[in-house]
């Protein structure tokens, strides 16, 4: 009796019953019998039991006599021929109904029933019982928990396939460790980190397009516009499907390119020609701006860069360490103009037939510097388009004979500037004077005090 883990009397006289039919190995057949010879002395003890208040020193002391007697039980040690008997919850549900057909034939469902929940109670399983008591309080009940165990079931949390955790991984600037933690905490979502590397890897073009040297690393321009045809097509799979058999013969990837150069750090690195240094890098590198198809003059749109200016969707063509000059900048411009004739068509198999790509390389991404070099403008004070300085801006008589490849970098900041409303205040505060550039130590005092009067008046008046 001390071996039960329940202090209810009644789960001790049912752990009680249970451990003498284990030790006796009473069969099926003879349990009735054995559990009418138990009856009295359960009945005894409960009455006992209850007469010493539930104390044990108190039940041991009034009934030392009657502890001493014994109860004599037949041992069921003969073994029959045949499979040796399991016990019934290790039984299949073939032989569960086999052993309880007879008893379903004899007593109704609602009794049955009813005798579960209340051996259910009895055995301490309290959730059980009352779950029983609910499911048959009316007919529609059990329909009412069976879609909510379906329901529940269906909105399983579904685990996140490597290409989406490497998006949350970028998105969120995790570290390794960081995510190694995310990953412990709910593994049924987030994948290990390995994966991760291998969707990394995924987003690389081939190793073989790469030439890596001391001072130099590019990918070839074919091999990098295939990988990002291929990598956009995956992604717009779902779209793709929709399209019909000439549009995909049609599909046309527009790209901006551009170079440019900067100063860094001198680090001690030692290169193998004492002329080489990492104080310069000068680098190339190409944005996706647009996947659209062409047919029967009408374009259609099927992917737009929704931010073109942001370094995420930048991919580099050639990285050196060299310094930013007009030569270097030619070259540079003369090396990629060279791919660009030479590229073909993206060949791409689908599952809905094969797609054609083809492209178009604009070198907007430049600034003055660069388109300066590339035609031959000496002056940054002149436009590289129609090659006046802004002092003959105003003169519209003037014929101006504009170069039609300098159009192919974009407008001339000379031009138009970015940073209109910026224009235009500096316009206004040059509106006394009338004049472009100011050296005079009187016109800058009347430009100073210009610039006070905007402010105050644009605080007071506009700030609010």
């Amino acid at each position: 009796m001390q071996e039960c883990p329940d202090k209810k009397i009644d789960a001790k006289m049912s752990f009680l019953e249970r451990k003498i039919i284990e030790l006796t190995k009473c069969p099926d057949s003879d349990l009735a019998k054995l559990k009418h010879t138990l009856s009295r002395f359960k009945y005894d003890y409960k009455q006992k039991w209850t007469s010493a208040n539930y104390k044990q020193e108190r039940f041991l002391k009034n009934n030392e006599e009657w502890l001493k007697e014994t109860l004599k039980f037949a041992i069921w040690s003969k073994e029959k021929a045949g499979r040796p008997t399991i016990e019934f919850a290790e039984s299949s549900d073939r032989s569960k109904r086999r052993k309880t057909k007879g008893l379903r034939e004899k007593v109704s469902a609602e009794e049955l029933t009813y005798a579960a929940q209340m051996s259910q109670r009895a055995e301490g399983n309290k959730d059980v019982s009352k779950i029983i008591k609910n499911i048959t309080l009316t007919p529609t009940r059990a329909t009412k928990f069976r879609k909510v165990i379906s329901s529940t079931k269906q909105n399983k949390i579904k685990k996140h396939t490597p290409s989406e955790d490497l998006a949350i991984f970028v998105e969120g600037d995790f570290s390794r460790r960081q995510w190694e933690i995310l990953h412990s905490a709910n593994k049924n979502i987030y994948p290990c980190y390995s994966l991760i590397q291998k969707a990394k890897k995924d987003c690389y073009p081939d190793e073989q397009s790469m030439t890596v040297t001391e001072t130099c690393v590019e990918v070839k321009l074919q091999d990098l516009l295939n990988h990002i045809s291929l990598r956009l097509c995956k992604y717009l799979e779902p779209v793709i499907e929709n399209i019909s058999k000439e549009e995909k013969a049609s599909l046309r990837l527009i790209i901006k390119w551009g170079c440019d150069g900067s100063q860094q750090s001198q680090y001690k690195q030692k290169f193998e020609s004492f002329t080489d240094t990492d104080a310069n890098i000068f680098q190339n590198s190409l944005v996706p701006l647009r996947l659209q198809s062409e047919t029967n003059g009408q374009i259609r749109i099927l992917w737009q860069n929704p931010v073109p200016s942001s370094s995420r969707f930048c991919r580099p063509i050639r990285i050196r360490f060299i310094h930013e000059t007009v030569d270097v900048t030619n070259e540079e411009i003369r090396y990629i103009e060279t791919q660009t004739r030479n590229l073909n068509k993206t060949e791409i198999s689908t599952t809905n037939g094969m797609l054609f790509i083809t492209y178009k390389l604009l070198p907007t991404m430049v600034d003055g510097k660069v388109c300066n070099a590339a035609t031959n403008t000496s002056s940054t004070m002149r436009c590289y388009i129609c090659g006046l300085t802004s002092k003959n801006f105003n003169n519209l008589k003037k014929g101006v004979e504009v170069n039609p490849e300098s159009l192919k970098f974009g407008l001339s900041i000379l031009h138009a500037r970015i940073r209109f409303f910026e224009s235009l205040l500096h316009l206004s505060y040059k509106l006394t004077i009338m004049k472009w550039q100011i050296r005079s130590a009187e016109d800058k005092k009347i430009i100073e005090e210009r610039k006070k009067i905007s402010k105050k008046h644009f605080v007071t008046k506009w700030a609010y």
